[in-house]
């Protein structure tokens, strides 16, 4: 026994000392004309492995010398990390320089605190009972009545959002009075008891609309939803200190004649209201995405090129689903790429953008009224739109390594 507990410190200590460990110093630069809080900053792992010469597996950012949350993500659940993700922020036309420290081992992970939180459950048809899952499939493209929340749902501390696992794929929202993570308290739908103690709630009636940046089939005169297809699924593929990722892919929809593949990636920051959503197909297709104008009153912000955006107050569900619905205050925006964008037009429930793509990336935003320090009326959220879209156009970017 003692020969083989020998060995095993040995091989111990070689591991240790075998494991390699590099810091590398890197510029990043906001070039835009507006300043940047919590910017997203997104390295691949194999660009540190080629910067570095290190199997990366764990990762260290500081900030004028000050640790600042990290997240190395894993896409396929291989065992390999394959992003690594922080925030940072930057006023306009200025630099950064920060310190990013590599391991080929464990030894640089900090368990940093939760900023966002994604979750997905199964309902049992017999007990009722939640089972947790990262990924629900069918060939019928329909799981709406099987899954909690009827999709997946994920948040930060300002908004929560979910994703309808039917053919309209929707974008549904919840909002937050205060700053904080809820989805595993109250699974979307908070208690009178929760209610009073300040939770938020579910905050829009979709209906048939885009909702909040819904991605949608386009006919040329109105949006379509994602049918037929021979498979749709739902995954929760990461949360943590930084991000929340969660995928919806359609297999198989039939549509302007072809088959199409559409995986769409939704990306959910700390301490944003705004989503990213990194759309893949196998084919270009003519798509659009925007909000919904189906509202008792709204005011619609004047034209800004690649963008749609509303303030609307309307009720916020059914009587029916619950007595305690009343008419709540959002505010709905889109912002597409220039490179993609084919036109901003209207249907008889939205205000859309029109695009021709095979893969692109675009982002949503909302906002609630009742958020305690957020946006009380249609101009201080239309500003926040034209700041966040130039900001998005022209993003916090690494201008140096060494």
């Amino acid at each position: 026994m003692k020969r083989v507990a020998f060995i095993f410190l040995c091989l111990s200590v070689a591991f240790i000392a075998f494991a390699k460990t590099k810091s590398i110093v890197i510029t990043l630069q906001n070039p835009s004309l507006v300043n940047q809080f919590n910017a997203p900053v997104v390295i691949s792992v194999s660009t540190l492995t080629h910067k570095t010469g290190v199997n990366v597996q764990s990762v260290a950012v500081y900030e004028a010398g000050k640790l600042i949350p990290s997240q190395l993500d894993d896409f396929n659940h291989d065992g390999k990390p394959d992003e690594l993700a922080f925030l940072v922020s930057i006023p306009a036309k200025h630099e950064r320089i920060l310190t990013l420290k590599v391991a080929s081992d464990s030894s640089l992970f900090t368990r940093f605190p939760e900023e966002t939180h994604a979750q997905m459950f199964l309902r049992n048809k017999t007990t009722h009972q939640l089972i947790p899952t990262r990924e629900a499939s069918s060939p019928t493209g329909n799981l709406y009545q099987a899954l909690q929340h009827h999709g997946p749902a994920f948040e930060s501390k300002i908004m929560a959002f979910r994703i309808y696992f039917d053919k309209k794929q929707t974008v549904d929202l919840y909002g937050k009075k205060h700053h904080e993570l809820e989805l595993a308290q109250d699974n979307w739908y908070p208690s009178d008891e929760q209610i009073a103690h300040g939770f938020g709630d579910d905050i829009l009636w979709v209906k048939e609309t885009a909702g909040c940046g819904t991605l949608k089939g386009w006919n040329g005169t109105q949006a379509l939803h994602i049918a037929p297809v021979s498979n749709r699924t739902a995954r929760v593929i990461t949360d943590g200190p930084v991000r929340a990722i969660i995928e919806m892919e359609a297999d198989g929809w039939q549509y302007e004649g072809k088959k199409i593949q559409l995986k769409e990636r939704y990306i959910l920051y700390a301490g944003h209201r705004d989503v990213e959503v990194q759309v893949n197909q196998n084919d270009t297709t003519t798509l659009c995405a925007g909000v919904q104008t189906i509202f008792d009153k709204s005011q619609i912000m004047s034209p800004v090129k690649g963008v749609v955006a509303i303030w609307g107050t309307g009720l916020q569900y059914p009587k029916t689903d619950n007595k305690r619905a009343m008419p709540q205050t959002v505010g709905l925006a889109v912002s597409m790429p220039y490179a993609i964008l084919q036109k901003s037009t209207k249907d008889a429930d939205n205000l859309l953008l029109i695009v021709k793509g095979k893969s692109f990336t675009y982002h949503f935003a909302a906002a609630w009224s009742q958020e305690i320090g957020g946006y009380k009326s249609a101009n201080q959220f239309f500003h926040f739109v034209r700041t966040w879209d130039i900001a998005l156009r022209h993003p916090v970017k690494i201008v140096n390594w060494k």
